[in-house]
């Protein structure tokens, strides 16, 4: 039983690897937060057939439109308050208080991190009235997502058999070294704790061999540029995307 973050560049076949819990013999839970899970060719066919369950982010990050945004210009935060944010904590709290009758063979997945964090932020700047993030968001920012983490990984081990999060990744320059770090797009001093939270951290990438071959790879161990990473299981540094090949002791037989 794992608490899962899975962070890397659109593409990166994040959400995909998400979704091989099923080929263990899991049903998957998705909260939706990027509404994209019933649009992709490749993963309709485990949403028709019930293995993936979505939980689709209704809201949309502002209710007021470009117009009037345009307008109002950057002074002022949304209009209408953005409930997005709201809606993935009530899907947790309810996945928490009414698990459903297979929840032991659930795998529940938030997709992704970084649209609940962009809704996070726009809720804060209605509530305060602002544009821009200053020093006081930014601590709201990281309180939240403490928050956050606490009570999605928290629905494991007692509920569920494994949780994961899914972000975006960037690149960090040091300008005087010259040096480059990979690490998850998550913001301020949260970028650096949220490995912490988490018994897996993988990095997701596609591979290209010589011969111009494509795979889809994740990263285990923190080397070169990714400094972000970890596991707790028997991993190589470099291993196939896939949870049939990463959790391999859990295969069903």
């Amino acid at each position: 039983m794992s608490s899962i973050l899975l962070y890397g560049p659109p593409g990166g076949g994040k959400t995909t690897l998400a979704a091989t819990m099923t080929l263990l013999g899991y049903r998957c839970i998705w909260i939706d937060a990027d509404r994209k899970v019933r649009t992709m060719h490749n993963l309709k066919p485990l949403v028709e057939q019930g293995k993936i369950e979505v939980r689709e982010t209704k809201s949309p990050l502002v209710d007021s439109s470009l117009r009037d945004r345009v307008l109002l210009g950057p002074k002022q935060g949304p209009i209408i308050q953005p409930k997005g944010y709201l809606e993935v904590v009530d899907q947790i709290s309810d996945l928490e208080e009414n698990p459903p009758e297979d929840a032991s063979n659930c795998v529940i997945v938030l997709d992704s991190l970084t649209r609940v964090i962009e809704h996070m932020k726009r809720l804060i700047l209605h509530m305060q009235k602002k544009g821009h993030m200053e020093f006081a968001e930014w601590g709201f920012i990281l309180t939240n997502l403490e928050e956050l983490f606490v009570s999605f990984f928290g629905l494991q081990p007692d509920k569920y058999k494994h949780c994961i999060i899914i972000c975006h990744d960037m690149i960090e320059k040091d300008e005087l070294l010259g040096s480059v770090k990979i690490l998850p797009l998550i913001d301020g001093q949260m970028r650096q704790k949220a490995g912490s939270y988490v018994e897996e951290l993988y990095y997701c990438f596609v591979d290209v061999d010589k011969a111009g071959n494509t795979s889809f790879q994740v990263q285990t161990k923190p080397i070169g540029k990714v400094m972000h990473c970890r596991t707790s299981r028997t991993l190589e540094v470099f291993e196939e995307a896939n949870f049939l090949n990463l959790f391999r002791d859990e295969v069903k037989k």
